[in-house]
């Protein structure tokens, strides 16, 4: 679905019909998501500027370019990233379309399990986890169950080395018209990832433990940006392990 909002060719047919039903409720839909990357686009080249070379992207979701490897290679040519995600479909499409770039892995995992990802004897030869990693989490946390999402998350904070980064955008419940709320979860809940709304402080939760850095945890179209908030509110942040 996301692949096909931002003008990618590799989706189904399916995707592009719940796309279609999303857009009737959320007509800004393609706006936000846009929004996102970008947000995505943004924090990589800021924590490959501030000296991070290795990246690794939690539920990637099929590849659109510019991906984290293309935004990271262009500060260092020899940064390197893992892209992770459960899909087997997404994860065929990543090796096909991804496989053949330097420093890029692809790596079949859950992101609900950070221990099993971190234990996996080929993410451990790729990255050094001694040294600081980028971590990435954009528009897949809302797809977490709300009492899951900060327990996995402390989880992935205490096994990063100081200096690590983690980027997150989620779908806010605070800003959002409830009916909207409903429908949306209403759409989702016929797919294979529910959606969970949260509230700000939820949000702010999730980002407990790091030093946020500017402009703290914005809407996503305003984060180092000037777009216009959409009718969905999605919050994002890039903090620092201390």
């Amino acid at each position: 679905m996301y692949n096909y909002t931002l003008g990618g060719k590799d989706n189904f047919a399916v995707d592009r019909e719940a796309v279609g039903q999303i857009a009737e409720l959320f007509p800004d839909y393609a706006t936000l998501a846009l929004a996102n990357r970008s947000f995505l686009i943004r924090a990589v080249d800021a924590m490959a500027r501030s000296g991070i070379d290795q990246f690794l992207d939690l539920g990637t979701g099929i590849p659109v370019s510019p991906s984290v490897h293309e935004v990271a290679q262009e500060v260092h040519p020899g940064a390197r990233v893992v892209y992770v995600d459960k899909d087997p479909i997404v994860m065929a499409q990543n090796r096909a379309l991804r496989g053949s770039y330097p420093g890029v892995l692809t790596a079949h995992h859950d992101l609900r399990h950070p221990d099993a990802l971190f234990a996996d004897a080929q993410i451990r030869g790729w990255l050094d986890f001694d040294r600081p990693l980028g971590v990435v989490l954009t528009a897949v946390l809302h797809f977490v169950r709300s009492d899951l999402a900060p327990q996995m998350i402390t989880r992935y904070r205490r096994m990063l080395a100081p200096n690590s980064q983690v980027a997150i955008s989620v779908a806010c419940r605070d800003g959002t018209p409830p009916e909207l709320i409903r429908r949306m979860e209403q759409v989702y809940a016929t797919s294979s990832m529910p959606m969970n709304f949260r509230s700000t402080a939820q949000i702010e939760q999730l980002m407990e433990g790091l030093d946020l850095l500017e402009p703290g945890l914005t809407d996503v179209t305003t984060w180092r940006a000037d777009g216009e908030p959409t009718t969905l509110s999605m919050l994002a942040g890039l903090g620092r392990m201390l």
